[in-house]
């Protein structure tokens, strides 16, 4: 085997879960027929997929306000336009490991010391639990509806409703900080673990609360609509708006457990079954969940990457740095 061999492969050994999720997309797109698939793709109304631009810039600057109104909950001085800039950076990074928690060192990397970095990680949990609560919601009406769906309801509400409870409850949180931070992975990240729980408490206030939920159900709604145009854009028929806001909704929420990288694979694989349950052509849906890929997450991510670019000329030095501390 040749040395130049043998880096590349421990290159990709470092990216492993990345891997395993585009292997994912391209078994799910054998699976369900290369062919149709591409042939949905072709047949792609290009006004509805443009359309989805701005609708994905506006989620994403909105998702920027949220955050600023946590971080202003907790005193930090961070205005909405930073925020909103460091949101959209953090979508660079958006299919690595850490997810939002990015916005985190991208923030310190800007700040230096003076922000605390598990008052900053309050703030992003914090404001994507309450978004992740809102979106559940709107899955209550296909629910109500169709009675089989309400399992799906359950599974999404009761890990949100266990995160919320050892966050809020002050012994319990204390008791799973110690084991965690006796843990050697996480024994650097003690202090910041042991804020994250006092600093989100402080969030739990009106004031804060009542804005970031009424912000996070505008992003919810826009979300759901930037799947819904991926549906429009193949020609998808067969689901009514509720179902399609609940299919998208658990698909956010439960592949939102996963360990991959934006749930990378998986999150096509159940929007694509989901959707051909309700009556949606496999192909079509199959197109559909890889149209909203792109938009969402590709083109986000070098918008990200050009935000860094044109108000900071340094974005690779946010590549050597990791969250600070992990998702509870």
């Amino acid at each position: 085997m040749t040395m130049p061999f043998r880096g590349l492969l421990a290159e990709l050994a470092k990216h492993w879960v990345a891997l395993i999720g585009l292997a994912a997309v391209a078994a799910l797109v054998i699976s369900v027929d290369p062919s149709k698939v591409e042939h949905s793709l072709r047949r792609a109304d290009m006004g509805e997929v443009v359309l989805m631009l701005p609708v994905v810039v506006a989620l994403y600057a909105l998702h920027g306000v949220a955050w600023s109104i946590a971080l202003r909950g907790l005193r930090l001085p961070i205005g909405v336009r930073r925020a909103i800039k460091v949101t959209l950076i953090s979508q660079a990074f958006d299919l690595v490991p850490g997810g939002d928690l990015w916005r985190v060192p991208i923030l310190k990397a800007e700040s230096g010391s003076a922000l605390e970095a598990g008052a900053l990680t309050a703030a992003v949990v914090f404001d994507d639990l309450v978004y992740f609560l809102v979106l559940t919601l709107g899955m209550v009406p296909a629910a109500v509806e169709v009675p089989w769906f309400r399992a799906a309801l359950a599974a999404a509400l009761l890990p949100q409703a266990a995160i919320f409870a050892i966050l809020l409850w002050p012994g319990l949180y204390e008791r799973l900080a110690q084991v965690v931070g006796s843990i050697r992975l996480f024994r650097r990240f003690q202090v910041q673990i042991d804020l994250l729980g006092p600093a989100f408490r402080r969030l739990v206030r009106a004031r804060t609360v009542i804005p970031i939920v009424l912000v996070d159900a505008l992003c919810a709604g826009l979300a759901i609509a930037l799947f819904g145009l991926a549906l429009a854009a193949v020609h998808a028929t067969g689901a009514s708006p509720e179902r399609v806001s609940f299919t998208y909704a658990s698909g956010q929420v439960l592949t939102g457990l996963t360990v991959l990288p934006g749930a990378l694979g998986l999150y096509e694989g159940m929007m694509t079954g989901m959707m051909a349950v309700q009556g949606v052509a496999a192909a079509a849906a199959a197109a559909a969940a890889l149209i909203y890929r792109l938009i969402n997450d590709v083109l986000m991510a070098i918008l990200g990457l050009g935000v860094a670019l044109v108000f900071d000329r340094r974005p690779m030095k946010y590549c050597g740095r990791r969250p600070e501390v992990a998702a509870p």
